[in-house]
């Protein structure tokens, strides 16, 4: 062994004007005869050029590497770093790792000395310094019969001074040394570091070493024995049994080891045996010369390694090729090049016999194409070419649709002609039937309209920014032209004059309001109207002649056309070569405008300038405008729009020449009513008609004189202040966020469990870089997939026409139930199956269709006749009071059904007071996650299916697509990353989406995604199971409950689905206050509505409103306050200690008092203030999971839980740091950036059924766990027995409740969410910042259900939302403007993991707080609608349905309140 001591030389870089020199090495000794120079005719050469970055041009086999040394040597980043390389003068090894130190020096001192820098190093000192072959000393001991068997073998070698890579020398001579069997091949191999220069690999290294070394033995033990060495090689040959025992997996199939056969073809070919006797005879007669023969085997590892590739065709056909390998002088380009030109034959193009020459190989650049490692092992152009091929394959099928197309219209083809088409057409258009014009002025789009009139019937579009199409209707035809008008300056600009601001059609609307915010009053009361329709980015693509257009033309209810109609704007059309200006009401009249008539500009009247011209004096203009919208910020389709401005109305005509008074404005008021008259199908007409008096009387009664008030402004008790405006401000009200408080309890003992580290992925989420299934890349040959849903209750099915031919001709298939291989199943749960297509029968989704994109499909689909037939059938099941009558139930099995408890009739018996049959209904509502249904299916070898799919149950997705295909589950497999938001809804209502995929690829044996737009998401997923309700209670005087029953009838939809199980959850809910008797009659009805599925708190949300219902209704015959009542019923251990910290954090009783204050001061808004509790019965289930530790320390987990954005894998990731961290080594402190997790795979772990009910994380956890435990177990005496060799051992080298206070807007029925206050008993949290997103995340969710989101059907119970259009979810303008959050850590609790509690679903509960909070400001609302009557305030009960929407708030108040108040005065 050479002893390990230091060099006593430097080897260093001496800098001079134009020229380096290394110095050596400090040794005298020759080097050994075993010793072989990398003996290359292109010497070292790097050349470092500073550009802003550094750029380094070497001679280098790995710019990769170099990349990175360059760039931590530098201390810059990568992407700071440039490495090129065009080709090697040859490397043979010698270039990979011994070329790094000079590119570096290079880049050093470029960047020093911040000037180009060139190092071409001599030979002597390459010859020096490069290292070379590694040398080695060989010990072998070797017993053997009379045909030799090796026993054992010592070798060691010198690596010189560093480890470079010296450490696969071992492996790969013992690979090689395989090559016969020896029977038994122990070894002992030291790698040596000695003073020498560093040894590093050399073309083949360890093999060429290891060669010579079976030979040698093999020669040994032929001379030993007196035998030819020939016969000993071929007597340890290997048999194909040996070779497997040595190379184990690596052995292949037995056709593929040739060796035997190659070792007696070469000795026929070659005459082996006649030589060799030839030999003997010439060496006998030959003293001074001898000859010798000798054949040896070698058995070589091929081991091929993932590699880049890219291609790029050039406009003129040319062809550039940039692959992951070096061209080193072995042909590697060439090969690349006759790859491509074979792969890009199958164009079968004219003109392509010299396509090698059309092809160019470009060189190496590490910023342009990751080099993905080496180029060694003898198999680098081969995956190169792979890479290629892959790349190649992909462009021929783009390319292969133009050139149909052309061959359809040309016959022969050109390459080139090819191309140019290519390019000329992106969009993969014929230029013969598709056009865009882009005109750049007036004259050029009146030529081009002129083209249109002149053409032969197509269809064209003019079109500015298309939003429309994407928010308001979708496209259900093709246009043979587009004119394009963003190019026109004359459409495109902004003009002011002295009596009017001109404005072009093309115009964005957000430069429109900038240009009105410059002007008087009026434009930037306009301004402040428009800021509020849709989002901004809309209004920075949408132009404002496109909104009034689609206003004249869509029927599309504009808020701007109402707005800019009161001020008499002007609209210029031209028409052909004509010009028209006409009044906005005209516009609006008029017929449709075809596509030859274009809106040029309209013109907004400045109404002060022009009243002061006309009058010849200055007079105050009174104008404002209104909008009642579910979203107080706008971005929501209101349900009205008033502009008033006090010239222009018909009631203005009635109020002209009249002093105005309370008794004039209340006869305007009632004229108004009779004028407003809506259509039949116009949805909440009374509550339009009302906001219409409303908004009058708000615009009017700050005028009205001050004597209609009483003296001192209070009338018994209440404020008699008219005037809306004092307390109302239609300006531009904020209710954003203003302030909020997260307060929670942190405890180091599990550290970094309980920790509020960044949820796992939550960077890549926000900046769009995570990958869900619709952001995985289309397969070649993919087919896009789209339902035909039923739009009839029950009907049969006589056929399905695809309409028009356009259409129908693009369709590639048509998969209906006859297609079914195995069983029609769609869903299948413990309760019962679901169909996946409708069969004689509609059921809520029909027909599967494929085409070649998904908007392709969708259209197609959209455009589908779907031929019913309704004779002889009886009527639907389209509501539960026909259930009833039908007795369509589902079966809700025994071990799910609820226990009642108490006597219900001995507590009716004891109450003092009783209500009987008290009735609520309650709504559906839509689980409106981000991602819609996705899913991707790819058809495999063996008669195998890959689904990648949006599910929170992957397993039953398996399982049911395995019995429709008629396949094993073993051929299934189902992989989910992660969800792109599920709330139950993408549990069971996923599983028909990625059926019905993977049934159209296993028949069409191509790949197919469907990615469900959200219309067809909305009426098909089902959602929030709608009930009916009729309660009787018994109470006693003070209050206390006796007795409850409930009767409720749940809307369960079609399909049995999930159903049976929300009884239980219901009444567990209800059970959170102590009604002393509890009884029930729950019924699970069967209608002909779509299933209904379980979504976030299922049952436990209507459980929990029912309850509170209950309450209110007690407190309100009793006159008593509901929260008095309240905390005497609560049960649970940590309730009541939560219910007093509330109060008292949240000032509780000194805001009731404010709020009752505040309502007798304000006559059109009122306050109200609730707190509620909730109890959620948490249930833990088996879950699976799997950790992995990797050879450099990393972790891998994997387990039984969807990633749902619940942060499931950020608590999975925070356990296994937890876990681990118990083997207590160094280096463990940033662990958690070790941990990953990996996505759900059905064949790679049992998924353990559904991810739901708020606790899989802290299942998943547990069993994560488990894990970590069997492996610290194992890792601990490894770890001790090096602490007994070491001391300290790296981790690396081990390895080798809830308040809320509401604001209610009497005139609209808007209501503002002021302030909330939730403490949740989280018991101890895994992740707090997780929960406090969870909490909060889940309340506002609640909001949406119990105060926003209408889920109504039509007649024919079809679902009517169709997108964000016409159903509103909360968003910022309508969360609480004072959120409040505390975690509590509620202490140790034995049964649950780290005393963690459920966080997902039980906040959700808490948001009835709002509704009954909302209950309260109506109830003060309705008295003093009653003072205004002049009846008694003891009757005030009433029912708030769910959702509490505008127009039920108001109808509460009053939808015809000012003319009562107004009454009121006159009297």
């Amino acid at each position: 062994m050479a002893e390990v001591f230091h060099c006593t030389t430097s080897n260093g870089i001496i800098l001079s004007n134009c020229w380096f020199a290394f110095g050596a090495y400090g040794t005298k000794h020759p080097l050994r005869a075993t010793k072989v120079e990398e003996f290359f005719i292109g010497k070292v050469l790097s050349v470092g050029v500073l550009y802003e970055a550094v750029k380094l041009l070497g001679a280098i086999v790995v710019p990769e590497f170099a990349h990175t040394t360059i760039s931590r040597c530098l201390g810059i980043p990568e992407h700071n770093v440039r490495v090129i390389t065009r080709r090697v003068g040859g490397g043979f090894g010698g270039k990979c790792f011994r070329a790094m130190p000079v590119a570096t020096a290079c880049a050093v001192a470029a960047y020093k000395l911040q000037r180009p820098v060139r190092i071409y190093m001599n030979r002597k000192t390459d010859m020096i310094i490069a290292g070379g072959r590694h040398p080695m000393k060989i010990t072998y001991s070797v017993g053997f019969k009379s045909d030799g068997k090796i026993t054992a073998l010592d070798i060691l070698i010198n690596a010189g001074i560093s480890v470079d890579v010296s450490p696969i020398m071992p492996h790969h001579i013992v690979e090689t040394l395989k090559m016969y069997d020896w029977g038994a091949l122990s070894f002992d191999i030291k790698l040596c570091k000695t003073n020498h220069s560093s040894k590093s690999a050399m073309r083949a290294p360890g093999e060429v070493q290891a060669t010579f070394t079976a030979e040698a033995v093999i020669e040994h033990v032929a001379t030993t024995l007196s035998l030819d060495v020939d016969s000993v090689r071929s007597k340890n040959l290997h048999n194909f049994n040996s070779l497997v025992f040595f190379f184990e997996g690596s052995a292949g199939e037995p056709v593929e080891y040739t060796l035997p056969s190659i070792w007696n073809k070469l000795a026929i070919s070659s005459s082996f045996k006649e030589r060799t006797e030839k030999i003997k005879q010439f060496n006998t007669c030959n003293k001074w010369q001898k000859r010798g023969i000798s054949r040896v085997p070698i058995v070589h590892e091929v081991a091929l390694t993932p590699t880049p590739g890219k291609i790029s065709i050039l406009s003129d056909g040319s062809v550039a090729v940039e692959v992951g390998g070096i061209e080193l002088g072995q042909g590697l380009w060439t090969k690349v090049k006759q790859m491509a030109a074979f792969a890009l034959s199958s164009i079968q193009c004219d003109e392509m016999g010299d396509f090698l020459e059309k092809i160019r190989v470009i060189q190496a650049d590490a910023l342009s194409l990751i080099q993905r490692g080496l180029t060694a092992g003898s198999t680098k152009s081969e995956s190169t070419c792979e890479a290629i091929r892959l790349c190649c394959n992909m462009l021929v099928e783009r390319l292969i649709l133009i050139n149909k197309k052309l061959q359809e219209q040309m016959g022969s083809v050109k390459w080139s002609t090819l191309i140019l088409q290519s390019y000329g057409s992106a969009l993969l258009l014929d230029s013969r039937r598709y056009s865009w014009y882009s005109p750049v002025s007036i004259e050029e789009l009146q030529r081009s309209l002129s083209s249109v009139e002149n053409g032969n019937g197509s269809r064209v579009k003019v079109v500015v920014g298309n939003i429309g199409m994407s928010y308001y209707y979708k496209e259900l035809e093709s246009f043979d032209k587009y004119i394009d008008l963003r190019c026109v300056p004359e459409l495109s600009m902004i003009r002011r004059d002295d009596i009017r601001m001109i404005i072009g059609a093309t115009v964005r609307i957000s430069k429109a309001i900038e240009a009105l915010r410059e002007g008087n009053i009026v434009w930037k009361k306009i301004a402040d109207h428009m800021e509020k329709v849709a989002s901004r980015f809309v209004r920075n693509s949408a132009s404002l002649g496109g909104n009034l257009v689609m206003a004249q033309r869509n029927h599309f209810p504009s808020d701007i056309a109402i707005v800019l109609l009161a001020v008499g704007l002007l609209v210029n059309l031209m028409n052909g070569l004509k010009s028209e200006e006409i009044t906005m009401e005209e516009f609006l009249r008029m017929p449709e405008l075809y596509s030859k008539s274009i809106l040029v500009s309209v013109k907004i009247p400045d109404c002060y300038r022009i009243m002061s011209i006309s009058s010849g004096t200055k007079m105050k203009l009174l104008f404002e405008t209104y909008q009642a919208t579910p979203r107080p910020l706008g971005n929501a389709l209101p349900y009205s729009n008033a502009t008033l401005m006090a010239k222009i109305s018909r009631c203005a005509k009635f109020l002209t020449g009249k002093v105005l008074s309370v008794d004039v404005l209340y006869e305007a008021v009632k004229l108004l009513r009779s004028i407003v008259v809506l259509d039949d199908d116009t949805s909440y007409p009374a509550y339009r008609s009302s906001l219409a008096a409303g908004f009058l009387f708000e615009f009017f009664s700050h005028l009205v004189e001050g004597n209609a008030e009483s003296p001192n402004g209070y009338m018994n008790g209440y404020s008699t202040l008219m005037s809306p405006a004092r307390h109302l401000d239609h300006g531009k009200v904020s209710t954003l966020l203003t302030s909020g408080k997260q307060e929670v309890e942190l405890n180091k003992q599990y550290h970094p469990v309980d920790e509020p580290i960044a949820k796992s992925g939550a960077v890549i989420q926000a900046s769009g870089e995570a990958v869900y299934v619709d952001d995985i890349p289309s397969p070649t040959k993919c087919l896009h997939g789209a339902f035909i849903f039923s739009t009839k209750p029950l009907a049969r099915v006589k056929g399905i026409e695809l309409k028009p031919k356009s259409v129908a001709d693009g369709v590639n298939a048509v998969i209906s139930f006859k297609d079914i291989l195995g069983e029609n199943l769609g869903i299948k749960t413990g309760f019962g199956p679901e169909p996946l297509f409708a069969d004689d029968f509609t059921r809520c989704t029909g027909q599967y269709i494929a085409r070649d994109t998904q908007k392709h499909a969708d259209m197609a689909a959209d455009l589908a006749v779907v031929d019913y037939d309704m004779e002889n059938l009886e009527p639907p099941i389209l509501s539960v009071e026909e259930v009833v009558r039908k007795s369509s139930f589902f079966e809700v099995p025994s071990f799910f059904q609820p226990k009642q408890v108490g006597d219900f009739s001995k507590g009716m018996a004891e109450a003092d007071h009783k209500i009987l049959s008290a009735e609520i209904k309650l709504g559906s509502q839509y689980y409106f996650y981000m991602e819609t249904q996705t899913a991707l299916a790819v058809p495999d070898e063996d008669n195998c299916i890959v689904v990648y799919s949006s599910i929170q149950a992957p397993e039953y997705a398996q399982s049911t697509i395995s019995r429709c295909l008629g396949i094993p589950e073993h051929n299934v497999r189902v992989i989910t990353r992660r969800v792109g938001g599920g709330f139950g809804g993408k549990a069971m209502e996923a599983i028909p989406v990625a059926t019905a995929c993977a049934l159209a690829a296993y028949n069409l044996r191509r790949p197919v995604p469907m990615h469900m737009n959200r219309k067809t998401d909305m009426k098909t997923t089902g959602g929030r199971h709608p009930m009916e309700v009729t309660y009787s209670v018994g109470f006693k005087e003070d209050g206390k409950m006796t007795a409850l029953h409930l009767d409720i009838l749940i809307n369960a939809g079609i399909g049995v689905d999930i159903s049976p199980i929300i009884p239980l959850f219901m009444v567990d809910a209800i059970k959170k206050y102590d009604w002393v008797a509890f009884s029930f009659d729950i019924k699970v009805c069967r209608t002909n509505h779509s299933s209904k599925s379980a979504m976030r708190g299922p049952g436990e949300v209507q459980g929990t409103f029912i309850s509170e219902a209950v309450i209110e209704h007690v407190a309100s015959v009793l006159s008593m306050d509901a929260d008095s009542g309240a905390a005497g019923e609560l049960k649970e251990y940590t309730l009541p200690s939560i219910w007093d910290k509330l109060a008292a954090s949240s000032s509780f009783k000194e805001r009731t008092d404010m709020i009752k204050q505040f309502n007798m001061c304000n006559k059109w808004q009122k306050g109200g203030i609730s707190r509620v509790p909730i109890v959620h019965e948490v249930l833990l289930q088996s879950n699976p999971g799997k950790v992995s530790i990797l050879g450099d320390g990393s972790v891998a987990v994997e387990v039984g839980g969807i990633e749902l954005g619940q942060g499931l894998w950020t608590k999975v990731k925070q356990m296994t740091a937890f876990s681990l961290s118990a083997i207590q080594c160094d280096g463990m402190g940033d662990f958690l950036e070790k941990i990953r997790i990996i996505q759900a795979d059905t064949l790679s772990l049992v998924q353990g059924g559904l991810t739901a009910g708020s606790t899989t994380s802290e299942c998943s956890c547990e069993a994560v766990r488990i894990c970590c435990n069997i492996l610290v177990e194992r890792l601990t005496p490894i770890k001790e027995k090096f602490q007994e060799q070491m001391g300290s051992v790296e981790w690396g080298i081990l390895i080798l409740e809830a308040t809320r206070q509401v604001e209610v807007n009497l005139l609209t029925g808007q209501t503002t969410i002021l302030q909330s206050e939730i403490i949740y008993d989280c018991g101890r949290s895994l992740n707090p910042a997780v929960d406090l997103g969870q909490i909060e995340g889940a309340f506002v969710q609640g909001i949406g259900f119990f105060m926003l989101e209408e889920c109504l059907s039509n007649s024919d119970g079809l679902v009517i939302p169709e997108g964000t259009w016409t159903y509103k979810i909360p968003t910022d303008g309508t969360i609480p403007r004072q959120f409040n959050v505390e975690i509590m850590n509620s202490g140790h609790h034995k049964k649950r993991l780290i005393s963690s509690k459920a966080s997902g679903e039980p906040p959700l509960l808490l948001a009835v707080s709002v509704h009954c909070a909302t209950r309260v400001a109506i109830r003060e609302a309705r008295k003093q609608l009653l003072h205004w009557k002049g009846l008694n305030e003891s009757d005030l009960t009433f029912q708030l349905e769910v959702p509490a929407t505008m127009p039920i708030v108001k109808k509460l108040c009053g939808l015809e309140n000012v003319e009562i108040y107004l009454q009121s005065l006159l009297s």
